[in-house]
C-alpha cells in the first residue's frame, strides 16, 4: 500500500472511530435514561449496571456501523476535496479510484466483521443482558432457540414454535406443568391457540397427566384454556429474541418450522438479513465515495452529516418497504432481503463510474 493510500485510509479510520464512538455514546445515554428508574428502584451496583450496558455494545455497534461508515466516507473524502487534495492527486497523475481502494477494502472488512459479531459475539452478549434483566429487574424469563420460544411461567414451562401477532395465535404449543422442586405432572400440546376473551384457547389439545406411580394418562380436550400465560403484548419482546440468534441456529429453526408445516416467511427474511444487512457497510462506502468527491469542494462536516442522514433514510425506507412486502408474501423472502442491497449497490457502482479520474 502506497503512502498516499495509507494516509487516506488512516483519515477514514480516524473519522470512523469518532463517528462510531459518538453514535455509541448517544445510544447508551438514551438506554441509560430508559433504564434509570429500574436501576435505582432495584439498587443495582455500579459495576453490575456497567456490565449490563457493556453487554449491549456489540448489538449497538452492528446497528450503527453503516451510518458511521457513511459519515466517515463522506467527511474524509469531502475534506480532501474541499482542501484541494483531490485536485493535487489528479495533477500528480494519481487515479482517484485507485487511491480510495483501501476505503472500499475497509468497507468489505467491516462487513465481514459485522457478520462475525452477529454470529459469535452478539448472541452471547444478548443472553447475558437478558440474564441481568431477569436477576435484577424481574423481567419475564424467556429465550429463543431452534425449538422456538421458551417461557417460564408460575406453573411450568411453555414452548411455542411460532407466534403470529397479526392474528394473535400461538402455533405449535407445548406446555409442561411442573411442581416444585422439579416434578413434571402434565404435558399439554396443541397445534395452535388463539387469544380470545383475554385467554389463550386451543380448539383441541392433547393432555398427558403423569401420576405419582409413573403412569401416563392421555386425554383429548376440546376448547382447552391455557392458564398463567402472558398476554400477546408481553410476548412481543420475547418473540423478537430470534433477531439475536446466529445464522446457523436461525436456519435450523426455519427448517424445523417448515418441516412441521408452519409459516416461516418472516424468519426467512430475518435469516437472509443476517447476510444482507452487514453488506450495507460496503455499500455505504460505495455510495459515499462519488457523493463526497462530487460535493466535497462546496460542503463541510455539517453537509456531510446531513447527506449521510438522507442516504441512510433512503436505504431504510426501501428496506422497510421490501420487508413489509415480503412479510405480506407479495415478494419472495430472498428478494425482500436482497433487493435494497442490490438497488443501492447498482446506484453506487453507476455513480462510481462517473467519477473523473
Amino acid at each position: 500500500m502506497k503512502t498516499l493510500q495509507k494516509y487516506i485510509l488512516s483519515e477514514f479510520l480516524k473519522l470512523l472511530a469518532i463517528a462510531a464512538a459518538g453514535f455509541l455514546v448517544v445510544f447508551i445515554t438514551v438506554d441509560l435514561f430508559e433504564n434509570m428508574d429500574n436501576l435505582i428502584k432495584h439498587k443495582v451496583p455500579f459495576f453490575a449496571a456497567f456490565s449490563f450496558f457493556l453487554y449491549k455494545v456489540p448489538f449497538i455497534l452492528v446497528q450503527i456501523a453503516p451510518i458511521a461508515v457513511l459519515v466517515a466516507t463522506l467527511i474524509s473524502l469531502g475534506l480532501f476535496s474541499k482542501h484541494g487534495e483531490v485536485t493535487a492527486m489528479k495533477a500528480g497523475g494519481v487515479r482517484i479510484l485507485k487511491a480510495v481502494t483501501p476505503i472500499l477494502t475497509a468497507g468489505l472488512v467491516i462487513s465481514l466483521g459485522v457478520i462475525l459479531i452477529n454470529e459469535y459475539v452478539s448472541p452471547a452478549a444478548t443472553k447475558k443482558s437478558d440474564i441481568f434483566r431477569k436477576n435484577w429487574f424481574g423481567a419475564q424469563e424467556g429465550t429463543f432457540g431452534r425449538e422456538g420460544l421458551w417461557v417460564k411461567t408460575e406453573s411450568g414451562i411453555l414452548n411455542v414454535k411460532h407466534v403470529d401477532f397479526t392474528h394473535n395465535t400461538l402455533n405449535g404449543v407445548t406446555y409442561f406443568i411442573i411442581e416444585k422442586p422439579f416434578k413434571l405432572t402434565s404435558r399439554i400440546h396443541s397445534r395452535s391457540a388463539a387469544w380470545r376473551n383475554d385467554r389463550w384457547i386451543a380448539e383441541s389439545a392433547t393432555v398427558w397427566k403423569f401420576t405419582p406411580g409413573g403412569e401416563a394418562q392421555k386425554q383429548i380436550q376440546a376448547g382447552f384454556t391455557f392458564t398463567d400465560l402472558s398476554e400477546p403484548e408481553e410476548l412481543v419482546n420475547l418473540e423478537n429474541f430470534q433477531q439475536n440468534m446466529s445464522f446457523n441456529d436461525l436456519r435450523e429453526y426455519v427448517n424445523d418450522l417448515e418441516d412441521e408445516g408452519y409459516e416461516a416467511t418472516k424468519y426467512k427474511i430475518d435469516l437472509w438479513g443476517k447476510l444482507t444487512f452487514p453488506l450495507v457497510n460496503f455499500i455505504m462506502v460505495l455510495v459515499g465515495i462519488p457523493f463526497a468527491l462530487k460535493t466535497g469542494r462546496y460542503s463541510g462536516i455539517a453537509s456531510g452529516v446531513g447527506l449521510s442522514i438522507i442516504i441512510a433514510f433512503s436505504y431504510w425506507g426501501v428496506y422497510a418497504l421490501t420487508r413489509s412486502l415480503g412479510q405480506s408474501q407479495m415478494l419472495p423472502p430472498l428478494v425482500a432481503a436482497f433487493f435494497p442491497d442490490i438497488l443501492f449497490l447498482a446506484i453506487g457502482a453507476l455513480m462510481l463510474g462517473y467519477v473523473k479520474e
